[in-house]
């Protein structure tokens, strides 16, 4: 055995976290009881957390990014451990007994997850905040118990693009990413947000949000709304009627609605005498849209000469 031990002391630390990564954790304390060296390598904090980051998902990068964008985790935000070889043995008994019960487990989860896609659209409609931070906690519960789920990376990281927080988007989506490197909501989403960055450039100032801070259409957003609006209001009434905007959306969608849709939107979203779409109710539509399916809203301003980026036209946004 002393040779064994002087052999072990002749590898590196770096040699000994590499083995360490692929033992159980009964192996790795075992292991570490052969000698000092050992001993003192294997039990640092850094070596458990990186087993427990690695095994179990990077929970708390999660939830600070999550915290740090507004959104309210409830009992989802725990501090983190101060005990990492603690925290693993807790999470490892937690993720047997999972294990033991997998197809409840794997239905609460699929619930779960469908519940938040619902709150997600509910943000649509009201623009509380609360609904995204509900279906944050509940995709944060998902991610304990099925850490290798990347529809939740991507709902996750769809909120707070929703929110207007590209960067933390992009930090969740990057470790979904390597999650699952196939998952292609997860590139798509990635891509859109990149797309949006590189436009606003360094400092965002030729940039612009869809969003305002209180979660309305952004002064840019209403000007190119107000502008495609009067386009296509032509007899300048304030309002499209049904072939006013039957026109709008057959530029839009590049097909003609039935009339039974131009008689809803004046209904759902805002009506004159005549019962036909106001500009509030224009505006009214691309809000919900927009909490909804940002990605759309900037296409469909592309789709009417306007840079979905800048939020300005594109003979402008060419010249400037």
């Amino acid at each position: 055995m002393s040779s064994l031990n002087k052999t072990f002391d002749t590898l590196t630390e770096e040699l000994i976290l590499l083995l360490a990564s692929y033992l159980e954790p009964a192996d790795m304390v075992h292991l570490g009881a052969t000698c000092k060296h050992l001993h003192k390598t294997i039990n640092q904090q850094e070596v458990w957390e990186e087993k427990a980051i690695d095994d179990f998902g990077d929970r708390f990068t999660i939830t600070n990014i999550l915290d740090s964008a507004g959104l309210d985790l409830g009992e989802q935000n725990k501090p983190e451990p101060t005990d990492w070889l603690e925290y693993y043995k807790e999470r490892h008994l937690a993720m047997a007994k999972i294990n033991k019960d997998s197809d409840a487990q794997i239905a609460k989860s699929e619930k779960d997850y469908e519940e938040a896609q619902e709150l997600l659209k509910g943000f649509q409609s009201s623009g509380e905040i609360d609904s995204l931070s509900k279906a944050a906690q509940l995709m944060v519960g998902v991610l304990d118990n099925f850490p290798g789920h990347a529809g939740c990376y991507h709902l996750l990281g769809f909120a707070l693009y929703v929110l207007n927080e590209l960067e933390d988007a992009l930090s969740l989506l990057e470790i979904g990413s390597m999650v699952d490197p196939n998952y292609e909501p997860i590139t798509e989403l990635t891509n859109e947000i990149q797309r949006l960055l590189d436009g606003y450039g360094s400092t965002m100032t030729e940039g612009a949000p869809l969003l305002d801070s209180a979660k309305e259409l952004s002064a840019p957003l209403k000007a190119a709304l107000t502008a495609i609006f009067n386009n296509f209001d032509k007899d300048r009434d304030g309002s499209l009627s049904p072939s006013e905007l039957s026109e709008f959306v057959y530029k839009t969608n590049g097909s003609r609605p039935p009339a039974a849709f131009l008689t809803q939107m004046g209904l759902q979203f805002g009506k004159d005498a005549k019962g036909y779409l106001t500009l509030q109710g224009f505006f009214n539509f691309f809000l919900e849209q927009t909490l909804e399916d940002p990605i759309e809203t900037r296409r469909d301003l592309e789709k009417h000469g306007w840079d979905g980026d800048r939020l300005v036209r594109c003979d402008v946004a060419r010249n400037a």
